[in-house]
């Protein structure tokens, strides 16, 4: 290594001057949630210097602040920025809650104190009305200066994509913190009924829905493939202990079995999978000053819809009718089909009885889309005894899919236009309070620890009982406390 290219990386080390590598990179004007260990890896390529994560994280949240300014800053122009926001995309909503300030028993005068955001863009609104009536919300955790947690809600279009239609910036977990997004997606996403919302059973959500009437049937239903199946491997899962049996039979069945999804308003969705892919989307984003933030899910957005839109137009130029991915799905079915033996149980071939092997059969009655083995119901297309029904009357089993997969829905989902909000000098001052972040929620100095909510399902497994001794093989302890070690020493 060369004097100047060791000099260089002392510096980096030292004094952070890693910062100069982010910018001259464009690793941060181009892609602010450039991941820490890219960095690593574009500083070893250059200067053959192995930087530690540490270093390279504190150098990331100094160019973070060059670029965003100091982390109180974005407080205060998160106002401005929404109100800004609106004039390129009415009908949007943002509501920003805060708090009194107070300095020795008395209010402070021209300032508020940062408490919670919720905010949601038309665009997402107008495109839910087009995709699966499911809702599904998750929390993560923020990594910048200021503690928090973002709360997302993500549906999903007829081509099984993620759609984000609702975002908040809250302090925690909490019963209040739920209560305030939950009631504003009612208020300001959606007013439809009959919507399915899945969630992590975190007892605040849990609590929330409980006692709002609006989150209820008919308004919203929160709700696994035969019945017969489940119960036998309910049963056998029963079996494995009874401090198993009883948690499981504390949660009801219709909340996380498609078996008792009996309208198959889930889609067959059995988690928060969606919201939590979103939240990788995010990962890197979630260590950005506030106002960064909430823009950064304005331009992803702006490009998921220019994308998704593009590749629905391109489809139905295909001549397409359903989204090419159910269509291969059913394709799939057909396959499977092969070789089922489908016996017509009325005049009218509308109820059947499909032979898929010699020791299973499964009734079909396809004007009901119903099939015995729940799939039919669960997914809203045609399983393969479906599919091998339909066919045995010379019928096109893609008449059986629903409409949520049709290429026109996803192409009016995905029709809305976006505008650039463009350079933010033009951003006008506007009256009220200036916004201060809450000094409680300051970070302690340090490398954020990643972090993940815990669910009911790790409660039943303690860290203890997680760790396997290496020389009794037996868990609960290690190998320094291991009591068969006094015995062979």
């Amino acid at each position: 290594m060369s004097m100047f290219t060791y000099c260089r990386v002392i510096k980096f080390v030292r004094c952070y001057r890693g910062i100069d590598i982010l910018f001259n990179a464009g690793m941060i004007n181009s892609e602010p949630s450039v991941s820490i260990s890219l960095v690593q890896e574009r500083i070893t390529a250059k200067y053959g210097f192995k930087v530690s994560y540490r270093k390279v994280w504190y150098a990331k949240q100094k160019a973070m602040t060059i670029m965003y300014g100091e982390w109180k800053e974005p407080y205060a122009f998160l106002p401005r920025w929404c109100e800004y926001m609106l004039r390129f995309s009415p009908g949007s909503f943002y509501h920003i809650q805060t708090n009194d300030l107070y300095a020795k028993q008395s209010l402070v005068s021209g300032k508020k104190g940062f408490h919670r955001i919720f905010w949601t863009f038309r665009q997402c609104c107008e495109a839910f009305k087009f995709a699966k009536p499911v809702i599904q919300i998750d929390g993560t955790h923020l990594y910048g200066k200021y503690k928090g947690k973002l709360l997302v809600a993500i549906a999903q279009d007829g081509n099984n994509e993620c759609l984000p239609i609702a975002f908040a910036i809250v302090e925690g977990e909490t019963l209040e913190a739920w209560d305030y997004f939950l009631v504003n997606i009612r208020a300001h996403v959606t007013t439809m009924s009959n919507i399915c919302l899945i969630f992590d059973r975190h007892r605040s959500i849990i609590s929330v829905v409980e006692n709002n009437p609006n989150l209820q049937p008919p308004n919203a239903y929160h709700v696994t493939s035969a019945m017969v199946d489940f119960e036998r491997n309910l049963a056998s899962f029963r079996e494995s202990s009874s401090q198993i049996a009883e948690w499981i039979n504390a949660i009801p069945k219709e909340k996380w079995s498609r078996a008792y999804d009996i309208e198959g308003r889930r889609y067959g969705h059995m988690t928060t999978n969606l919201a939590e892919s979103v939240n990788r989307v995010l990962k890197g984003a979630r260590n950005m000053p506030i106002t960064a933030l909430v823009k950064h899910t304005y331009s992803r957005l702006v490009a998921y819809f220019v994308e998704r839109g593009t590749n629905a137009v391109a489809q139905l130029q295909s001549a397409y009718r359903h989204s090419k991915n159910v269509v291969e799905l059913v394709k799939k079915n057909q396959v499977d089909a092969t070789g089922n033996h489908v016996h017509a149980y009325n005049v009218e071939h509308t109820v059947f009885e499909v032979d898929a092997s010699w020791e299973r059969s499964y009734s079909v009655i396809l004007p009901q889309r119903y099939c015995q083995c729940g799939k039919f119901k669960a997914f809203k297309y045609p399983c393969s005894h479906a599919v091998a029904a339909a066919l045995s009357v010379r019928q096109s089993a893609l008449t059986y899919i629903d409409d949520v997969f049709l290429i026109t829905n996803l192409v009016e989902a995905y029709s809305f236009p976006w505008e650039p909000i463009g350079n933010e000098e033009a951003i006008p001052e506007i009256s009220g309070p200036k916004i201060i972040p809450d000094s409680i929620m300051l970070r302690a100095k340090g490398r954020p620890k990643s972090t993940r909510i815990r669910s009911e399902m790790d409660e039943v497994e303690t860290s203890q009982s997680r760790i396997r001794c290496g020389l009794c093989k037996e868990r609960g302890h290690n190998r320094r406390g291991c009591p068969s070690r006094g015995r062979n020493d």
